[in-house]
């Protein structure tokens, strides 16, 4: 396949000179301490059936043996692209990634995960060669210890111009109310997205400082400006539930500023566009308030100590105080009037039912 002469911008940390040539598909892997999973994601890739790829490394300031494995791969693969960087957060490494990236799409692996190998090959044959669209979106594996959950896209497979998207997507992309809450059309993942990289680049977060919920602050973004998305139903990308060093897991006392931040910056980008989307936006603020009160008890957290830490952040980011009832299922109404009567306990105690039974 034939590829077109790019020079790559020279201002990117560490980044190796003689970077000339521009491949179908930029694959990014932001890298941080993740040495045991590292070299299955890097195979996975490496075998696509699809050759026409490049691969890129953001070593973002990893302490493990992370640098040595990306520079050997690097070594062995003239595809592979490694850039080593003091840590930046992944929106950081992200977005150094997309400056460094010479191909005509963009898709993300994150380090500790894996893909079908023939994702790329999928991509071409069913949605770029043909269609060119602005995005494409697929479903993912979640791959546990003793079991893995299928995750498809559960919007009908085919190619959607924008009129399509105004009438059949955008009004249910964050929050579909025909579903129980909190599920959107487009699913909430960076990495089951591929972008045209002339509108990510446009599109990509630039708020470095949200470290969760980071792939919300862009995904609806590009969404919403992209004139044509491909839809596929094939689960291709593994999302890796073994790792139990994942941030996922891990308590962080900053969610609720966090989820502050990351609110502003979405309204900023899609608020004010329709009615439709604005009370999407309010559905999805309600959905990152019960995330942080179910982190509280999902990560152990005494009820007394997390009652308290909700109380006093409620209070800081006015999280409650932004939501809007219309709209809304019986059940979260009642979750937010609770939260209004200061019942944080009773609220903690549901949560923590809730909870075991999901798991």
């Amino acid at each position: 396949m034939a590829k077109n002469l790019m020079l790559l911008p020279g201002n990117e940390p560490g980044v190796k000179e003689g970077w000339y040539m521009s491949a179908v598909f930029s694959v990014i892997i932001p890298v941080y301490n993740v040495e045991m999973y590292l070299p299955k994601c890097l195979d996975s890739i490496l075998s696509q059936t699809f050759k026409d790829f490049e691969v890129i490394l953001v070593d973002d300031g990893s302490k493990d043996n992370c640098p040595e494995i990306c520079d050997n791969y690097a070594a062995e693969d003239n595809r592979v692209k490694v850039i080593h960087k003091e840590n930046g957060g992944l929106v950081n490494a992200r977005n150094t990634g997309i400056r460094a990236a010479t191909g005509e799409y963009i898709c993300y692996v994150d380090g500790d995960d894996w893909i079908a190998e023939n994702l790329l090959q999928v991509m071409w044959d069913k949605a770029v060669r043909d269609y060119k669209p602005d995005m494409i979106a697929f479903g993912m594996i979640k791959k546990f210890k003793n079991k893995e959950v299928e995750i498809p896209q559960i919007v009908s497979e085919g190619l959607y111009d924008k009129g399509k998207l105004e009438k059949e997507i955008y009004p249910y992309m964050i929050y579909d109310k025909r579903q129980s809450f909190f599920k959107g059309l487009i699913f909430l993942s960076a990495c089951t997205k591929i972008y045209k990289k002339a509108v990510l680049e446009k599109h990509f977060c630039t708020e470095e400082h949200i470290h969760i919920g980071e792939d919300a602050a862009f995904i609806y973004d590009c969404a919403y400006a992209s004139e044509s998305i491909y839809f596929c139903r094939d689960n291709l990308y593994y999302y890796n539930r073994l790792n139990s060093d994942s941030m996922t897991g891990v308590y962080n006392a900053g969610r609720f500023e966090n989820n502050q931040l990351l609110l502003s910056y979405i309204e900023n980008k899609l608020g004010g566009k329709s009615e439709n989307l604005d009370m999407q936006i309010n559905a999805y603020r309600t959905y990152c308030l019960t995330v942080a009160v179910f982190h509280e008890v999902k990560c152990g957290r005494k009820l007394s100590e997390a009652a308290t830490h909700i109380k006093a952040k409620l209070k800081l980011t006015n999280a409650i105080g932004e939501i809007q009832m219309e709209g809304l299922p019986f059940s979260i109404k009642v979750f937010l009037i609770l939260l209004r009567l200061h019942c944080y306990v009773p609220v903690l105690a549901a949560a923590k039912v809730i909870s075991k039974f999901r798991n």
